[in-house]
């Protein structure tokens, strides 16, 4: 209603081409009113105004304009919402679609990297298996192997231990055979002594005089005893071979039973011609010193072996004469020593004086070789006359103090230069407090030096020339290169324990700094 009235009041009228609605039928009641109230003759001023006004309208807005259009019929909206609703459900479908296509494109870009990687892990774990059940196989051949030569130890250990248990028997059995053997040669010698009177008779005066435990004999018997004996020795050893050998002799006897250290070893075929050249002695005397023998062979240490045995009695004597000349002087020494000691024993009636006395020979002997000594003599003077020269060289020494390295170089060739002036450097200057340390750094340090630096110059003074083969060529550079770096490893093995010595001592240590020594300037050259 109050759209009406405004449109009355605008002077819209309405359209006559439009049909009538249903919607506009209700609206028919105030149509007809509005017109014959705008038809009707109204009192004279409210006529008037509403026609002005109309027409003031009119002129801005024409009739055919201004004309309002009636609403559509209600299906028509309701067909219109139901086909923007299903616009907009076809909208989000194809959107959904669209976003589908493009999941679909990326995941069939993505389809053959995924698969060429599946591939190739897949390549990957068929290597690893391959891998596993390779390395499975060895694992059991080399445990198989691990068996094998736990077996082949074990086994080995078990004949080592048979190997030595045989050992051991045979040792026994060789050792026992030597016993059987020399008790049968000493039951020999003595059953072919006892029925012979005559053949002791150059050896009781020997056993009297070295059987401690008998009375002793007159003081001219010893020496005429051991002359004897060594005469007797020699005799012995020319004899065989004009001796003819018996059957019985050579076969059941082989070494004869002596208790003389000089003796050498004899067989009893030659005991009857020296029997001959013997003075008789009287039966009974003999049987005594025999059973002395027996007791007092024992006691005495045994002197210095002599000259090889001979088995067979076919050695000529010309072999045999060298031999014997030589082994009496050395026997007389032993024995002369023997006597020696055997008297200071019986004079003092101790042992302890004995050592006393055999200590004080030694030392007499050792004061007597330096006395006769023309080295040790020389080496006294030195240090008699020396003296005041080695405590100046101690001196400078002790007091020395460098900056260079060349300076160490110099100072060292002029310390060696004054003490060549000695007869023997060591043995003289241990008389005095000569600064070994220092001096022994020093002379490391000079040395360690000049090595370096000869392989600068070798390396710096290298020149490959062209005419030689390559072989030859690479060879050369080979053991240079290798001279360099044995040199350089010398260096670095001790160079951090020289340091602290070297800077003790105040020598200059920059030259083995690997930045800043010698050794950075040797691959420059190179």
């Amino acid at each position: 209603m109050v759209a009406g009235r405004v449109k009355a009041a605008m002077g819209f009228q309405r359209s006559p081409k439009v049909s009538k609605s249903p919607a506009h039928v209700g609206r028919t009641p105030e149509t007809p009113g509005r017109g014959s109230s705008s038809g009707s003759p109204a009192p004279g001023g409210s006529a008037s105004k509403a026609v002005s006004f109309a027409r003031s309208l009119g002129v801005h807005f024409p009739r055919s304009s201004a004309q309002v259009q009636p609403a559509r019929a209600p299906p028509e909206v309701a067909d219109l919402l139901r086909a923007i609703e299903q616009l907009q459900e076809r909208e989000s479908r194809l959107r959904v679609e669209l976003l589908e296509q493009k999941i679909l494109k990326e995941t069939v870009a993505i389809v053959p990297f995924l698969e060429a990687e599946l591939a190739a892990k897949s390549s990957e774990l068929e290597k690893c298996k391959d891998t596993a059940a390779r390395l499975e196989s060895e694992n059991m051949r080399l445990c198989a192997e691990l068996d094998a030569a736990v077996l082949e130890v074990t086994s080995r250990k078990q004949r080592i231990v048979h190997m030595e248990k045989e050992m051991a028997e045979l040792k026994k059995q060789q050792e026992a055979a030597a016993a059987d053997a020399d008790d049968c040669s000493s039951t020999a010698s003595v059953s072919h002594e006892q029925p012979e009177s005559a053949s002791s008779a150059a050896n009781p005066a020997s056993l009297v005089q070295r059987g401690p435990p008998i009375p002793p004999p007159p003081p001219p018997v010893p020496p005429a005893a051991f002359k004897s004996k060594s005469y007797s020795a020699s005799s012995r050893v020319s004899l065989p071979s004009t001796s003819a050998p018996s059957p019985s002799s050579s076969t059941s006897t082989s070494p004869t039973y002596s208790c003389s250290s000089s003796d050498t070893v004899t067989t009893p075929r030659n005991r009857k011609p020296e029997l001959s050249k013997l003075p008789p002695i009287p039966p009974p005397p003999p049987m005594p010193a025999l059973s002395v023998c027996g007791r007092a062979a024992a006691p005495p240490p045994p002197p210095p072996p002599p000259p090889a045995r001979r088995t067979s009695g076919a050695a000529s004597p010309a072999a045999s004469g060298p031999r014997v000349t030589r082994v009496p002087e050395v026997v007389e020494f032993y024995h002369s020593l023997m006597r020696r000691d055997s008297r200071s024993r019986d004079g003092s009636g101790g042992g302890e004086t004995a050592n006393g006395g055999g200590v004080a020979a030694t030392r007499d002997m050792i004061g007597e070789i330096e006395n006769r000594s023309a080295h040790l003599l020389a080496i006294k003077s030195d240090v008699e006359r020396q003296g005041d020269f080695i405590r100046f060289l101690i001196k400078e020494v002790e007091g020395a103090a460098f900056v260079d390295i060349e300076d160490v170089v110099t100072f060292v060739k002029w310390l060696d230069n004054e003490l060549s002036r000695l007869v023997d450097e060591r043995a003289v200057l241990k008389h005095f407090e000569w600064p070994e340390n220092k001096e022994d750094a020093l002379r490391e340090a000079a040395f360690g030096y000049c090595d370096l630096k000869k392989l600068e110059v070798e390396a710096s003074s290298f020149r490959d020339d062209a005419r030689q083969p390559c072989s030859t060529a690479l060879k050369k550079m080979q053991a240079l290169f290798e001279k360099l770096e044995h040199g350089v490893y010398n260096l670095a093995r001790f160079r951090d324990g020289a340091t602290g010595r070297y800077s003790r001592f105040q020598i200059p240590c920059e030259w083995m700094q690997p930045d800043t020594g010698i050794v950075s300037q040797v691959p420059t050259t190179c």
